[in-house]
């Protein structure tokens, strides 16, 4: 089988450092401090003011020739750096256009490898799991559980470890779903909210005094709400009187009720066959506020 390895010529690039040197430099630099020197504080006057003008004249000559004659240079120094990134680049993007088909395959055949060895992971987990009392489904595959490094032992201790710890968070949790049903059905509340609040950071007694709290906080509302009514029924009582059959407001003389019984007698003839009888009389039994009286027992019908 041809090897795909090839054998790169070693290359090197040769580079010779460029001096730039300013002719009559020290001349230069002593004259232009001399100057500096000699101008520091100036005032300028009308006796002085041509001369003044004529050196600025000379100095911004000057100044200009110096940065005109450094971007030459620049230029100059430039071209050959220039021209030798441009070859470099060309180089690279041949370079790339190679490694990129290279990189895709090594991609291609890492990735079918990992899911391999992925599969060979979720075997071990779904022959785990249900000694563990585990559904496997509820098990998220790690990176690292991948790895070409880990090995079958390694994997299992993982595992274990991971069960063990997940059984416990189960069976705490049926722990704690228990206690608060059972609080929920003490005190007379639905539990299946109050179940769903349950989490690795609010557990049982947690969840409980909060039943508790709402539980209280409802009663409370519920004696607020009665105090208030009855509060109200003295108040409006106080501004009532009563005249023969009828409740008068006092305040405004209007007629706010006259004296409704509050119980009726009412006679009901039922015709029907036994069994309907009977249980007509059931329903009527049944009902609250309601008391019933069989004035004709059917025991007087029977024999």
């Amino acid at each position: 089988m041809a090897s795909n390895e090839v054998v790169l010529q070693d290359f090197s690039v040769n580079f010779t450092p460029t001096k730039i040197t300013i002719n009559n430099e020290n001349e230069l630099k002593q004259e232009l401090e001399s100057i500096a020197d000699k101008y520091s504080g100036l005032i300028v006057t009308e006796n002085n003011l041509k001369s003044v003008k004529s050196t600025r004249a000379k100095l911004n000559a000057l100044n200009k020739g110096l940065d005109d004659k450094r971007k030459e240079i620049k230029s100059s120094y430039n071209a050959p750096l220039d021209e030798f990134e441009d070859k470099v680049k060309g180089y690279q993007a041949i370079i790339n256009k190679s490694l990129e088909p290279i990189s895709d395959g090594i991609k291609t055949l890492e990735n079918s490898q990992r899911e391999e060895r992925k599969a060979h992971v979720q075997e071990v987990i779904n022959e785990m799991a249900p000694e563990y009392d585990i559904d496997s489904t509820e098990i998220e595959i790690e990176k690292s559980w991948t790895n070409k490094t880990m090995t079958d032992i390694k994997l299992t201790r993982i595992l274990s470890d991971g069960f063990n710890a997940l059984k416990r968070k189960k069976d705490l949790f049926e722990t704690n779903k228990k206690l608060v049903e059972e609080h929920c059905k003490y005190v007379g509340v639905e539990p299946a909210g109050w179940v769903s609040q349950l989490s690795d950071e609010y557990n049982a007694t947690d969840v409980i005094k909060a039943i508790d709290q709402e539980v209280e906080d409802k009663k409370q509302k519920e004696l607020a709400e009665q105090k208030r009514i009855e509060s109200e029924k003295v108040i409006q009582e106080s501004k009532q009187q009563k005249i023969g059959d009828s409740v008068i407001d006092s305040e405004t003389g209007e007629v706010i009720q006259d004296d409704i019984p509050t119980e009726y007698a009412v006679s009901i003839q039922l015709i029907g066959s036994k069994v309907d009888i009977i249980q007509a009389i059931q329903k009527i039994n049944g009902l609250s506020n309601v008391t019933s009286k069989v004035l004709n027992p059917l025991s007087a019908w029977e024999g």
